[in-house]
Parts: structure tokens; sequence; C-alpha cells
């Protein structure tokens, strides 16, 4: 994967992170993946730190689902409401 690759794919998560929530059909354990095959011995500084960024939004976003399965009691079914 080339630099221009890894930026443009960093872009893509960029924006992509602003939209997720979840509540999507896209599990976050998906998002959380596709940011661990980034090749970060290879990566310049400028793109490290845009990663460490992405990293902290997901992990916002992990914590607030967790947050959320554990608010809400579970139905005799084993669903939330």
């Amino acid at each position: 994967m080339s630099y221009q690759d890894i930026d443009k794919e960093i872009v893509h998560l960029e924006f992509v992170f602003e939209l997720i929530s979840t509540n999507d059909r896209i599990p976050l354990s998906y998002w959380r993946n596709r940011l661990s095959k980034f090749p970060k011995p290879w990566l310049m500084p400028t793109q490290c730190e845009r990663l460490a960024r992405l990293e902290a939004a997901l992990h916002a976003l992990e914590q607030s689902a967790e947050t959320e399965n554990t608010a809400l009691p579970l139905r005799s079914t084993g669903t939330r409401p």
C-alpha cells in the first residue's frame, strides 16, 4: 500500500466516522478491523496522528454502545426495547 493509498483510505475513514453511529447496520467491530489493517511501522507521523484520532473517535463510539446496552433491560425474549 503506497502512502497515497494510505492517505486516501484515511480520508475515507475520516469522512465515514463523521457519519457512523452505534445503531448502524455495519458493526463497530468492522471499523475497528479496518483501522487495524494499516501498516503502522510504515506510516508517516501525520498519518499516525490521524489514525490516533480515528481510533479515539471509534473508542468513544464503542464506549457509548456499551453504555446504551447496559442502560436498557432485556425483554423476556432477550432483546432490548
